[in-house]
């Protein structure tokens, strides 16, 4: 071989090392767990097919760090099409969610406690020209329950009727509030190649942004920003509201999943606390819902906090049956 071969053997070696080695070096700073990472699109491309759900997202937090171990996203056109993955985590979506931010604002003014007793009557209300209906309203609703119960049984009513208690029609003070406690942040995270935003009006909060949430509230009520790449730890808040008032929203998460609507999360491999909602989009002939359920384990001492999102055309569909029982699966096959 020449001496100019030599040289040029050396020099492809040199690059295809460099490549090995950047390569190597992304892996190692990935906060991504692979093993755990398959075990979820596992099981929410099993529960997809199950459930005809036309796409699913799903991730996985460490509560202390914010270290992302897991996040898959997939979509299909119809329940026919092949899936494919998706990256968008960043986009709005209309979830029911937005009812724990409500009551944890609503705690930090003073003028609401878990205890207090609001009258969700028939299950129908009207509130400033707006029909709100609970899901048992056929039924005849819950009547005089308390506020940690309308969480536990997801009333819309109930969510109102603490808004109305609180802030009363003053709108501004109320998303200042809700802004206040974190709801809607961060505002970017390093990786995610999209802009994040909310629309707390709207009840629309994207994916990154309410597992942010839910894991300040799972983490005593600080809030971390989410990690895909081994950083330092960043806090976006130290306290996002009192710590009183947390472990309020706590105790109300635990027991929506031991005797609320929340029970299909409950697993026997660890404690757990979470809510679900269910939303019906587009036209009232359309029947596409959105289902989602979030939560942490163990609730006592909560090491992850996990977001599971479906959405399908057609009943049934429930956040608190479908997605939380894909939230339990994974929960399981952690333990």
């Amino acid at each position: 071989m020449k001496f100019k071969d030599v040289i040029w053997v050396c020099y492809l070696s040199m690059i295809v090392t460099s490549c090995k080695y950047q390569k190597d070096i992304q892996l190692s700073s990935s906060t991504i767990d692979v093993l755990l990472k398959n075990k979820v699109d596992t099981l929410l491309t099993t529960s997809m097919i199950e459930h005809q759900a036309t796409s699913g997202k799903v991730i996985v937090m460490k509560t202390a760090t914010g270290y992302i171990r897991a996040m898959v996203g997939l979509e299909r056109k119809d329940t026919l099409s092949p899936f494919q993955p998706t990256t968008d985590f960043c986009t709005p979506y209309p979830t029911e969610q937005r009812q724990v931010a409500t009551l944890l604002a609503a705690l930090e003014t003073g003028k609401v406690s878990l205890s207090d007793t609001v009258d969700v009557g028939e299950g129908i209300y009207i509130s400033g020209g707006d029909t709100i209906k609970d899901h048992n309203w056929h039924r005849g609703g819950y009547g005089k329950i308390t506020v940690e119960w309308a969480i536990a049984t997801n009333s819309h009513i109930g969510e109102v009727l603490v808004k109305e208690r609180a802030f009363g029609d003053k709108k501004s003070e109320y998303e200042a509030a809700i802004k206040q406690i974190g709801y809607g942040k961060p505002d970017s995270v390093k990786g995610l190649d999209c802009i994040l935003n909310t629309d707390v009006a709207a009840s629309k909060i994207s994916p990154i942004q309410l597992i942010a949430f839910y894991n300040a509230i799972a983490n005593h009520g600080r809030m971390v920003q989410p990690q895909l790449y081994k950083d330092s730890v960043a806090i976006i808040s130290p306290q996002i509201a009192s710590k009183a008032n947390i472990d309020s929203i706590r105790q109300a998460l635990e027991r929506t999943v031991a005797e609320g609507l929340g029970k299909h999360a409950n697993t026997n491999k660890a404690k757990v606390a979470g809510k679900g909602g269910t939303i019906q989009i587009g036209n009232p002939d359309d029947l596409t819902y959105i289902m989602d359920f979030c939560g942490y384990f163990p609730a006592d001492n909560p090491q992850y906090t996990i977001l599971v999102v479906l959405k399908k055309q057609g009943l049934p569909a429930s956040g608190h049956i479908h997605a939380a029982e894909v939230f339990r699966q994974i929960v399981d096959s952690m333990n």
